[in-house]
């Protein structure tokens, strides 16, 4: 049986290395990964159909997903630079100049930039991405969407990793779920939707409240942002239990690229007892873990994007 599930894991994979439209490559760590998930899965399946006198109901499986330097080579929200020089602009800068906010002016995209610095600096990333979510009060958030949309579909999709993909459509193909969970803005992060074929009610940002579809101040807990990321993954599961009538239910995969905001998250889905197989927490270009996170995490580097 394992030796049919890697020769099926593997010839698929192979297929949709060669079905990539733009021609990107992907990198060796791939296949691996996806066959460990994927032996999870089936492990999990086949104790619980073995098990005797149980009536079985629905099992359900997902994988959870930072977004920024996760997926996405970057930041969605803040952009790229790399030698000093851009490679591509930021939402929150593509937003300003085209007149979405009221604190600046089209052209005051550096003002915002020193006081976004600020905070990071003297108050923390928390208050710093609690001001990027409301930057845009006052605007309609389906206006925002609509040009995240845009230009993730122009954009921001040929700066994706070649290799973060590969693996997702590999698990949509055989049934596992994909949520992404970002520190970046609702509004923005779920303009990727579209381009990474997802619905858009499976990926989770920073939310504000609205009024009649309008932008406020206010942002709705919990802050996706390091532990906040692991409560919003643990409400999901039991979401995803109530709806579908099941205790079966079993996050078996993580990704992340940043131990101070992803690795509560992944140490949360590394350290738990399944009925059967290990979960599988992906660290990508993260570098060497602190103590605390020692060998619980596979750690990976990518650099492949799909390019134009």
């Amino acid at each position: 049986m394992k030796k049919q599930l890697t020769v099926m894991t593997l010839f698929h994979v192979l297929i949709f290395f060669f079905s990539i439209s733009c021609g990107s490559k992907t990198e060796n760590h791939v296949t691996s990964i996806v066959q460990n998930i994927l032996y999870t899965k089936t492990a999990i399946e086949d104790y619980l159909k073995n098990r005797t006198n149980q009536q079985l109901s629905p099992i359900l499986f997902a994988s959870f997903w930072d977004f920024d330097g996760t997926i996405l080579k970057g930041d969605c929200s803040e952009g790229l630079q790399e030698e000093n020089k851009q490679v591509y602009k930021g939402l929150v800068q593509v937003a300003i100049e085209n007149n979405f906010s009221k604190k600046y002016k089209y052209n005051e995209y550096n003002k915002f930039l020193q006081h976004y610095a600020y905070l990071e600096t003297h108050k923390g990333h928390s208050d710093a991405y609690i001001y990027l979510a409301t930057l845009f009060t006052g605007r309609d958030i389906r206006d925002l969407q609509q040009l995240s949309q845009h230009y993730f579909s122009h954009t921001l999709c040929y700066y994706f990793f070649a290799s973060s993909i590969a693996i997702m459509n590999q698990l949509k193909a055989h049934g596992i779920k994909i949520y992404i969970i970002s520190a970046s803005p609702d509004y923005f992060v779920k303009g990727a939707a579209y381009s990474l074929n997802l619905s858009s009610d499976t990926i989770y940002g920073i939310k504000v409240k609205t009024n009649n579809g309008i932008a406020t101040e206010q942002v709705i807990p919990p802050l996706t942002y390091a532990e906040g990321k692991t409560k919003l993954l643990k409400s999901i599961i039991d979401r995803l239990k109530k709806e579908n009538k099941t205790n079966h239910v079993y996050a078996i995969a993580a990704f992340g690229n940043s131990y101070h905001t992803d690795g509560n998250f992944l140490y949360y889905v590394a350290t738990q007892t399944l009925p059967a197989g290990k979960p599988v927490s992906v660290m990508i270009n993260g570098g060497s873990p602190p103590k605390k996170y020692h060998a619980l995490f596979e750690c990976v580097i990518q650099n492949d994007v799909i390019a134009k």
